[in-house]
């Protein structure tokens, strides 16, 4: 008996889903693609594929009649309760995604890392960590998932003495019924919980569905894996009690089995870790180059990661102070007149913002604003006024929302930083940070909103900034 191919469809052309469509070509499926843009926009992926016999459907109908296929691999953008999802799984179609299948056939161990913030450092740190490590002879580290590289441009490379770290949204996870072998949560607050890019309408409906999410990067573990927390975080400490596996812990204090981060008498700051049963110092700030105490934390989650998954000490301490950090999170672009600036467009909500500014002593000209994303910004407007910040540049459409919860709470203190609005242009933002910064002032971008209403994305808004700020080095005029 002949058994039928089975009808494919990939719903989006990301990153991930073309090397996933490639794929599903080398395995002889019957492969259909959908995507909302059309033949010109999809550009070579449009010619690459449809030269390999690929079949689409384009436009703004490319999700009509998915009840045709026999499975949909759905792009993270597509949440799972979109009607023509809905309507296809009522008719017995099978819903899965890249991640799902990939971590089903990969055939050697996975470091999974997810959070809301804090992964993409955590998971480029571990794999550095790993890559530096002769952990194995001729074995292999990889790193892939929600950091921009596909996994499935590196499935066909995979060994089982090799190693790949992922980093993982919850758009990745919230369908997922297999866990990684080694897991680490950042920390999960507020976020992805209203649809606010008009190009990704992906979102959570509620809270809880959120942390679901998150929560099945470990939940389907056996017993002998293992599952490493952040001990700081409220939420963390709450689903603990859900890994079925060893159970690692981080934070600012002493962890009976993990990694901590304390203050010395001289402001220092040093990382200790427990992991054989032994207290040692791992490393101190004076060999570290990252900026801020979450990024302690990230480091003493990265080093407990790469540690169980074979890296030596000497590796993950070489690795910690080569590592200067991703673009857009409170990246050193350049100084200019005496000024520093740092770009840390990645902050899309209050919480990273605020762990921004508790990086720097400096005074600080804060560029905030943007477009809500559902949270709550008193937290933000109080650590603004606790900290060295001494005006903030507004912009975009929660400015007058911004003025309003700063200056009503600065009155009750006694307490107001210049406010000012910085206009809709890049350029403009960045001469008017010019006007109020003197030397040793530091100019930070971490806007605590999305980008939508100005950028495109938070790259483009943190691509705009740097190339101002260097375009003002180069010149020595804003």
């Amino acid at each position: 008996m002949v058994k039928l191919k089975k009808k494919v469809a990939v719903l989006g052309l990301g990153i991930e889903n073309l090397a996933l469509a490639h794929y599903l070509i080398r395995k002889g499926e019957n492969v259909t693609v959908c995507d909302r843009r059309t033949a010109t926009q999809l550009g070579e992926r449009f010619d690459t594929l449809a030269a390999a016999g690929v079949d689409f459907r384009l436009g703004p109908a490319y999700l009509d009649g998915l009840e045709d296929f026999t499975v949909l691999y759905r792009s993270p953008g597509l949440p799972l309760f979109q009607p023509e999802l809905v309507k296809a799984k009522q008719q017995g179609v099978e819903i899965t995604s890249a991640i799902r299948l990939f971590i089903a056939l990969c055939p050697c161990p996975i470091i999974g890392v997810t959070g809301t913030k804090g992964k993409g450092t955590t998971s480029t740190l571990i794999y550095q960590m790993l890559a530096h490590s002769q952990w194995r002879k001729s074995a292999h580290a990889y790193l892939g998932g929600n950091i921009g590289v596909a996994p499935f441009s590196f499935l066909p490379l995979l060994f089982p003495a090799d190693v790949v770290v992922l980093e993982l949204s919850s758009f990745q996870l919230e369908d997922l019924d297999q866990s990684v072998e080694i897991a680490v949560v950042t920390n999960i607050t507020e976020d992805h919980l209203t649809p606010v890019d008009p190009n990704n309408p992906n979102y959570h409906k509620s809270r809880t569905d959120y942390v679901q999410a998150k929560t099945n990067l470990f939940r389907h573990q056996d017993g002998s894996e293992v599952t490493i927390l952040n001990n700081d975080d409220e939420t963390c400490g709450s689903i603990a009690g859900l890994v079925p596996g060893e159970l690692l812990s981080y934070g600012s204090s002493l962890q009976s089995r993990g990694a901590w981060y304390e203050q010395t008498a001289t402001g220092d700051y040093k990382i200790f870790w427990n992991v054989d049963g032994v207290t040692e110092e791992l490393i101190g700030s004076a060999q570290i180059k990252l900026r801020g105490e979450h990024n302690l934390l990230n480091i003493a989650a990265a080093a407990l990661a790469a540690h169980t998954g074979g890296a030596d000490r000497e590796s993950i301490t070489k690795a910690i102070s080569e590592y200067n950090g991703l673009e857009h999170r409170l990246e050193y672009v350049a100084t200019v007149d005496g000024v520093q600036y740092f770009d840390d467009s990645f902050a899309t909500a209050p919480e990273p913002t605020i762990v921004a500014l508790r990086a720097f002593q400096e005074p600080l000209i804060l560029i905030a604003g943007g477009v809500d994303k559902g949270a709550n910004y008193l937290p933000l407007a109080q650590e603004i006024l606790a900290s060295s910040v001494k005006a903030v540049v507004l912009i975009g459409k929660m400015a007058p929302v911004l003025r309003k919860i700063i200056t009503k709470l600065g009155l009750e203190q006694g307490k107001t930083p210049l406010m000012v609005e910085g206009g809709t242009e890049m350029s403009s933002i960045i001469k008017t940070t010019k006007k109020l910064a003197k030397p040793g002032d530091v100019v930070l971008l971490s806007p605590a909103c999305a980008s939508f209403d100005l950028f495109a994305n938070y790259k483009e808004r943190g691509v705009l900034f740097k190339k101002q700020v260097l375009a003002a080095k180069e010149e020595d005029v804003i």
